[in-house]
């Protein structure tokens, strides 16, 4: 019997545990399905409707549709709308639904038994430092629901407004210096973006978390492997972080199988280790030619040289050992 234990159910953990458990192991899933609101585009929705088996889409029902994009990229910039099909999802209500499709292989229990392998699904601390400092500043506020989402940058960064359905809405600003006064940042950018005709009211329930991408040098080691945001964040201007969380889900559940079939174990973690190594790398490369083309001051020409400089450590291929937490980036 091959025992497989989930630590962490918000959506890589959720996924990988079904896909484990499809492939015919045992598993415990340990901690609260949970998950904050995402905005999936057709691509992520595509991916999560087939791992899920949902032709039919109704993971997403009570989502708010969206059907394009406003962007305004760069000072004096002519705004642009493009065609951009995407949904935004309650995440309580989307993780609820996931738990509810799980088979019946999938055992909840707050502690974890013993197994065969244990996979990394919840957050932890950063053992090694993101490609950069900036930071998302987010709220919730009341919007105008149309199918539209806006995004502009200002002097000292971007922002994003989402409507999620029923008169509300989610805005993000990223900045590379944390505001003294989130709140009060938050206002100030939404005004500077050019995006005060929309939303309306102070935001509520500011949070301040990081959005400098980050990989961990601790991704797959003898009898764990880290997925989701436990081994991988991306630029907050790639999306809400849905695609990495299905791709590393799927892509562990991958390595899985072919651990219960018999192939050696060092020669599959290496494959895990370098491919989310290459993935990082392009990321980098698109975040710095994305941000090089509008920001020019000296906060972000500091943060765009730290990117550099983790974009130059990831080239080649990385270094793989083998031995527990010693898998390394060269």
């Amino acid at each position: 019997m091959f025992m497989i234990v989930v630590h962490g159910a918000g959506l890589a953990g959720l996924t990988c545990a079904r896909l484990a458990a499809r492939d015919g192991a045992e598993v415990t899933l340990a901690g609260a399905p949970s998950m904050a609101d995402l905005v999936l585009n057709e691509a992520e929705i595509r991916l999560l409707t087939d791992v899920w088996d949902d032709p039919g889409r109704r993971l997403l029902d009570g989502g708010h549709r969206l059907t394009a994009r406003w962007v305004r990229w760069g000072d004096g910039a002519v705004p642009a709308e493009v065609a951009s099909p995407a949904v935004a999802v309650d995440g309580a209500r989307l993780a609820e639904g996931l738990a509810r499709r799980l088979p019946d292989r999938v055992r909840r229990a707050e502690t974890a038994p013993a197994a065969d392998w244990t996979i990394g699904a919840a957050a932890r601390p950063a053992v090694n430092p993101p490609a950069g400092r900036r930071v998302a500043v987010a709220g919730h506020v009341t919007m105008a629901c149309t199918g539209v989402s806006r995004m502009a940058t200002t002097g000292r960064g971007w922002v994003r407004a989402v409507p999620l359905g029923d008169g509300r809405g989610l805005v993000r600003a990223v900045t590379p210096v944390p505001p003294d006064d989130p709140e009060g940042f938050l206002a100030a950018e939404i005004e500077a973006a050019g995006l005060g005709a929309w939303v309306t009211g102070p935001p509520e329930g500011v949070t301040v978390v990081p959005a400098a991408p980050w990989l961990s040098r601790q991704r797959a080691e003898q009898g764990r492997i880290h997925i989701g945001g436990a081994v991988l964040r991306l630029d907050p201007v790639s999306g809400s972080g849905a695609g990495p969380a299905l791709r590393t889900a799927v892509l562990a559940a991958g390595v899985l199988r072919q651990l219960r079939d018999g192939m050696p174990a060092a020669e599959l973690l290496g494959h895990y280790h370098r491919r989310l190594g290459a993935a990082f790398h392009r990321h980098l490369t698109g975040c710095a030619a994305h941000y090089r083309r509008v920001f020019a001051g000296p906060e972000w020409a500091g943060e765009l040289h730290i990117t550099a400089t983790a974009r130059h450590a990831q080239r080649g291929a990385p270094v793989f050992t083998g031995r527990p937490d010693v898998a390394a980036m060269t």
